[in-house]
């Protein structure tokens, strides 16, 4: 029996380093990789992709992040970070457009993969100044706005510090919200830098935009080791659970006899996800968290008040 197991946990190991090693070669296709943890023999109705799931979620909680766009598998965070100074992520970004103008054959193919193989070991705050500068289209390659850089980089220490933070932010009602938290890492999104971080609770993620925070103080006591992602669980119905497409970070839970289904979705942005849920109408319910379905029906609640 022991013999079994350790021969499972010896090919479980070699597969999980050939994945990595595929993923700092470059992006790889999804048929790829199922064919590689099914042992080529994947035909569509066997559990292949809940063993996969598994080591994603391994990787996950050692660092490794990885995604998945447009049927590919690409790895976001390499488990060897080199810290880059804005003046080494400036020369990277002038190599790389040099590299666009060479002509198609190997030289520019070696080429792309060394950029690669720069990018995928940024650290967290590399790849938020690079957030920055691909959002926002800045073409001079120029830092100008200094204020950003500087709010990267102090969320990128309070990130690296692993310290309970107690914040004091505006949220979207124009409230003052006293909040003690554990940071997780930077956020860029719709040209706006985010701070993530665990409510203390450890039930919550929170995506706090910084130019809404008014005071941060750094309490003497260790963050929590690991993020506990937001899991949402709503319910679709009639032509929505029909024709609903399911995200890469959501599951169906079950299919009811109605048709009907039970979504389990697992840390996508709050405010987006609950936007995106009311715009479902009757054909959604949010069954948990409690303090979600509280906040939807508040955001209806005050959308009525416009038709009185």
């Amino acid at each position: 029996m022991t013999k079994k197991l350790t021969e499972k946990y010896n090919d479980a190991c070699v597969k999980l380093f050939k994945f990595l090693k595929m993923l700092y070669e470059g992006d790889v296709e999804f048929k790829k990789v199922i064919d590689l943890f099914s042992d080529g023999e994947y035909n569509g109705k066997s559990n292949t992709h809940v063993t996969l799931n598994k080591y994603l979620n391994a990787m996950k909680i050692f660092g490794i992040k990885v995604t998945k766009i447009n049927h590919k598998y690409k790895m976001l965070v390499s488990p060897y970070k080199i810290k880059f100074s804005v003046n080494d992520l400036k020369s990277i970004k002038l190599l790389k457009q040099a590299g666009e103008i060479l002509t198609d054959g190997k030289n520019k193919t070696n080429f792309e993969s060394f950029i690669n193989a720069l990018e995928i070991r940024f650290d967290e705050s590399a790849q938020s100044i690079c957030q920055v500068e691909n959002s926002t289209q800045n073409l001079n390659l120029e830092f100008s706005n200094a204020e950003i850089t500087e709010q990267l980089k102090y969320c990128a220490k309070l990130c690296q510090d692993k310290q309970k933070l107690e914040i004091i932010f505006t949220n979207n009602k124009g409230e003052d919200i006293n909040l003690l938290c554990s940071p997780i890492e930077q956020v860029y999104q719709k040209r706006k830098l985010y701070l993530r971080v665990l409510g203390n609770n450890g039930s919550r993620v929170y995506d706090i935009i910084t130019d809404d925070i008014k005071s941060i103080k750094q309490l003497p006591v260790a963050a929590s080791n690991q993020a506990i992602p937001t899991t949402v669980v709503y319910k679709i119905k009639n032509r929505l659970a029909k024709n609903y497409k399911i995200r890469d970070w959501e599951r169906v839970d079950k299919i009811e006899y109605d048709g009907s289904k039970v979504i389990v979705n697992k840390n996508e942005d709050l405010n987006l996800l609950t936007e995106r849920l009311m715009r479902y109408g009757t054909q959604c319910k949010i069954i948990s968290p409690k303090f979600l379905k509280e906040e939807m029906i508040e955001r209806i609640n005050d959308t009525l008040k416009n038709y009185k």
